[in-house]
């Protein structure tokens, strides 16, 4: 059974706290012609575990995605298949959370689980109306392996941050 957290909405908290997943059996529905998974329901089950992570961490209001990030897809998931996706928050802001997001999937047939995508997912806590970000609990950084996410995760917030203001200088190009 999962310890239970702090009635303190404020205080720091670990990232297994966040650990969450999704499972599904992929469908015809879900398939491109060829008969694999298309990324976009990939990319929307990573998005919808990310922010379940993301609002276990912060536990209470709203989370809206910010961006997904380096979402790699290392090989196809065919329809039949179970797939999981696994989140975590990695990083926290003042009002923002990433989480990794990792993709799984298994035949049924064969049962043998593989890893087949992989990602970040950024998001934003919003107060309980949806308005306006709001601040977030800290994240726990506790043992060497803690420290060196924590670096991992300052470096992509940099990359992050100049991906959003160069977006931000193209859109003023063409309006």
């Amino acid at each position: 059974m999962d310890a239970p957290l702090s009635d303190d909405l404020k205080a720091p908290r670990p990232a297994s706290a966040s650990r969450v997943s999704l499972s599904i059996i992929t469908q015809p529905g879900q398939a491109n012609p060829f008969g694999t998974l298309h990324g976009g329901v990939m990319l929307r089950m990573a998005d919808e575990c990310g922010a379940v992570a993301a609002l276990r961490h912060v536990g209470r209001g709203l989370i809206t995605t910010a961006a997904i990030d380096s979402m790699t897809f290392l090989s196809p998931v065919y329809v039949g298949e179970r797939v999981e996706i696994v989140a975590e928050v990695t990083h926290v802001g003042r009002t923002s959370i990433e989480a990794l997001i990792e993709i799984y999937a298994e035949s049924l047939v064969h049962p043998k689980r593989r890893k087949v995508g992989s990602g970040y997912g950024l998001y934003v806590a919003l107060d309980d109306e949806g308005k306006r970000p709001h601040p977030v609990p800290r994240l726990l950084s506790e043992t060497e392996a803690d420290r060196v996410r924590d670096e991992a995760a300052e470096a992509r917030q940099v990359v992050r941050l100049a991906r959003r203001e160069e977006a931000r200088a193209h859109r003023a190009e063409y309006l």
